[in-house]
């Protein structure tokens, strides 16, 4: 092949590079949302005791896990409901102080205040919360204490210590 049509090919293939379309995380079904607005909802929501709207942000198929009534996950919408009452009716208020997004993962880092927190010597926990989403909806939510926080430590292992 002769260089001019070398460069011929180059070109055309650029132009045809150039003129499709731009492939995006929703042409495969992730996110057609921001991870973090809808995991700011969803805390939002339930920060306010509103566990219809929280509810609603979730798939049909969402899984919890790594909290409350879901160490072992939660998964489907009757599981994610219970768990959502259990975060109400313990008052839980969440505060983001950071906030980060790939794709169609947030991750929430939160300060966490906990109706009966008190009988633990300590006034917040720090919680990692991790949101994967599909389409529209929460796909699976994912909750760690972040351990090297001294109040967070201490809360876990009051926690460990309570009789089940």
């Amino acid at each position: 092949m002769n260089r001019s049509g070398f460069l011929g090919i180059l070109l055309a293939s650029m132009a045809t590079l150039a003129l499709a379309a731009p492939v995006s995380a929703q042409d495969f079904g992730l996110a057609k949302v921001d991870p973090a607005a809808l995991a700011e909802q969803d805390l939002a929501a339930e920060s306010s005791g509103d566990v219809a709207a929280a509810l609603a942000l979730y798939s049909d198929d969402a899984i919890i896990q790594y909290g409350g009534v879901c160490w072992t996950p939660c998964v489907g919408k009757a599981a994610v409901q219970k768990e959502l009452e259990r975060r109400v009716e313990a008052k839980n208020r969440f505060k983001v102080i950071g906030k980060y997004v790939s794709g169609n993962v947030a991750v929430l880092q939160t300060e966490l205040e906990i109706g009966y927190i008190e009988s633990s010597g300590v006034d917040r926990v720090v919680v990692w919360n991790i949101y994967e989403v599909v389409g529209d909806k929460i796909a699976v939510a994912t909750l760690i204490g972040q351990r090297t926080d001294p109040q967070t430590a201490q809360f876990i292992k009051w926690f460990q210590s309570q009789p089940k």
